[in-house]
Parts: structure tokens; sequence; C-alpha cells
């Protein structure tokens, strides 16, 4: 049996750094606005007749190959390069064995929730050999789990929450739970705002746990004016739900605009001298308004801008060092496909 599962990775509009525990619970919740995008994190699973394990990862050109879940167990590359997928196949104990390969389309370090949407992705095919699969609320809890494992780091939710629904969505954390809202302004305005995407590369990877981290010892230690703009990132939040409800362009970059202002001040090394020249290029090229994806410190950048300007802003990106990626928005989420294999015997 052969299964292949895709997830979206995503842009987030507002209100990052809210979905990390226990971040929202000092806020008395919190509230973050994604968008999926076809750049898209992929898992090839084939089972086997023996029971083999063997785990490649072709962005990093690494396999590692194994006897059997047992032997996986006794001797894992925990704390490797293969870590992530060799502790989602641990979880699931699969009965059988299995080659199991990934690829991201993003960029290592992109921002853009890779290593998340690949891990719900892994969830997605592995999930498929149970007899009973887990409802989705459940993947993304244990992914959110094994993920903080894997970084020994605090880590957020919402990325696993684009991958698993794809579109715009508002996810809220709050003291009973998280839960997700699927946002579907009128008059097919997704395509209007996805004609004002332009997402581009910074050239600098970056790492987000230690960005995270950083903010949330800020938050607890009450550093400068951390819980000011962390509660200020809060508002805008709830800002951008109600300018991307109404399909409201100008609301919208204002509200990213602002969003942008906030963040840079939550932690040093947020943005860059050279990012903000990016921001600052992209703006006298025509564009809207900018920011850093994900927790910042390189990554990718997004921006709004409208598509009479939207070649001028790439170039103007491109001469500072930034490499343009082309990208929709993608409006389901994991997406399965399992091809049983056939056996033809001779007559």
């Amino acid at each position: 049996m052969k299964i292949t599962a895709t997830t979206p990775n995503r842009i987030d509009l507002a209100g990052g750094t809210l979905d990390i525990h226990p971040l929202y619970i000092f806020e008395n919740g919190g509230m973050t606005v994604n968008l999926g995008i076809d750049l898209e994190s992929r898992v090839e699973l084939e089972t086997r007749e023996d029971k083999r394990i063997v785990l490649t990862s072709h962005d990093l050109g690494l396999t590692r190959e194994y006897e059997s879940l047992s032997a996986l167990k006794s001797a894992p590359p925990f704390g490797g390069p293969l870590d992530l997928l060799a502790r989602a196949v641990v979880f699931f104990e699969p009965s059988t064995g299995l080659t199991l390969r990934t690829r991201n389309d993003a960029p290592r370090g992109s921002g853009l929730g890779a290593s998340s949407a690949l891990l719900m992705a892994m969830f997605g095919a592995l999930s498929r050999l149970e007899a009973e699969p887990p409802s989705i609320p459940h993947l993304i809890d244990w992914g959110a789990n094994l993920e903080a494992q894997n970084l020994a780091i605090p880590t957020g939710k919402q990325d696993y929450f684009a991958a698993m629904y794809g579109g715009l969505s508002a996810i809220w954390f709050e003291l009973r739970g998280n839960r997700h809202e699927a946002i579907e302004p009128a008059n097919d305005f997704l395509s209007v705002l996805d004609s004002h995407i332009v997402l581009s590369f910074t050239g600098v990877s970056h790492f987000s746990g230690t960005n995270n981290w950083n903010m949330m010892k800020r938050y607890i230690d009450r550093e400068g004016d951390t819980v000011e703009r962390l509660g200020a990132i809060r508002e805008t939040a709830h800002a951008m739900r109600e300018a991307v409800s109404r399909g409201d362009i100008q609301a919208i970059a204002e509200v990213l605009d602002e969003e942008w202002r906030h963040r840079k001040e939550l932690a040093e090394g947020v943005s860059t001298p050279e990012i903000d020249r990016m921001v600052a290029s992209a703006r006298r090229a025509g564009a809207y308004a900018s920011k850093i994806c994900g927790a910042g410190g390189g990554g990718c950048l997004f921006t709004l801008a409208p598509p009479s300007s939207a070649e001028q802003v790439r170039k103007a990106l491109r001469a500072e060092g930034a490499q343009p990626l082309p990208c929709h928005i993608r409006r389901h989420g994991l997406h399965i496909e399992t091809t049983h294999t056939v056996e033809v015997h001779a007559p």
C-alpha cells in the first residue's frame, strides 16, 4: 500500500506568538489569523513485506534504515537530522515495515511552518495504517507535543491548524481549549487577496524556537514593554480577523503594518538591518505593507501589494537579495491519497 499526504504551509497574518502555551493563558486567551498556501509539505509512505523501517528526507539528502521498529526504538536518531521522522514513526508504532519519504517545497528556515506541516502530513499518512484514524484535534495536540520534544523549546500551535484545514483561519487559544474558525469572506475575496500576495525568502534561515523562547522569557521577566507589545499584537489579531472577514484590503494592509511594528519590539533580532531595507524597498516600489513570517530573525517576508505593482515589488526585493517565491492560497488542508497494490498472477 502507498499513502501520499500533502499539507499546506502558512503565512501568519497577525497574532503569532499568542499560540504558545502558556502565553495565551497569561493574556486570558489569544487568537492567530493565518492563511494556507500551496507551498506544500509532502510525505510518501509505502508499506513493506518485511519489517524494515526506512526513513528518507529529500530536503537533507539523508536516508537511514532499521531492521525493525524495535531496532528504531533501541537506536533512534533522536537529536539528529531525522529526529522528527523517527519520533513520528515510533509514536504510531506501525505493525508493518515501511518506507517513509519526506519533502518540503519551502526553503529550510522559511518561517512558513514547514516542519509542523510536514509532521501533520506524516501523522496523516501514519494514521491511515490504524483501524480507527484519530480525529484532527487529536493529531494537532499530539503533533504539538511531539515537536516540543523534538525542539526542547516551547512551540506554538497555529501551524498545525493551517496544515490540517488550509484556507483563511482564525485559531482561538482559550482557557477551555483551542478552536478553529474558517473565515470565508463574501464575493470570493480570497481570489482578490491571492492577487495581492508577494512572498519572498530573505536568504537568511531562522530558528523560531529561539526567538519564541526569548519572547516568552521577556514576557515572564516583564522586560521593557514586552507585555504591552504582546497585548497590542493580541488586539491586531482581532482587527485582522475583522478586516479579512469584510474583505477590506486597505484595512488588512494597515493592520499588517501595525502588527509588524509591534512585533519588531518583542525581542532583539526579530528584524535586522537587511530585513528593514527589504521592507523599505518593497514599499518604495508600491507595496502596501510587509512583515516577516513566523518568529522573525530571517525566513520569508510576506508583502501585500497591488497587482499592478507586484512585479516592481519583486524586482525591488531581488535587488536587496531576497528570492521571490511563487505561491497561491490553498483552500484545503491535509490531503491523503491511498493506492493499494494489486497482485497480478500469470495464467
